[in-house]
């Protein structure tokens, strides 16, 4: 899962232009599964921080890209996250 788009995200490459059951049974899907995407999109930008950090980039540097405090930089390549809510499991 962590080099490729989870499922049912690439599936929606192929959506035809016009309205189906199907397509808005893929959008359904999509939607249900935001949080797969998030999760997959955390682990990408961990890993791109992280691999940043590790050849050589200061967290100084990368924290006005990412629009984040220095701090923020080194949560992210550590895999922590911001949010306080508990995590709900399927």
């Amino acid at each position: 899962m962590e080099n490729t788009l989870p499922e049912p995200f690439a599936a929606l490459a192929g959506l035809e232009a016009e309205p189906t059951i199907e397509q808005a049974r893929a959008l359904t899907a999509a939607l249900k599964a935001v949080p797969d995407l998030q999760r997959w999109l955390r682990i990408q930008r961990q890993k791109t921080v992280r691999g940043l950090l590790d050849s050589g980039r200061d967290r100084d540097e990368l924290a006005p890209h990412l629009e984040v405090t220095p701090q923020r930089v080194s949560d992210i390549a550590s895999g922590h996250t911001r949010s306080k809510a508990p995590r709900k499991t399927a």
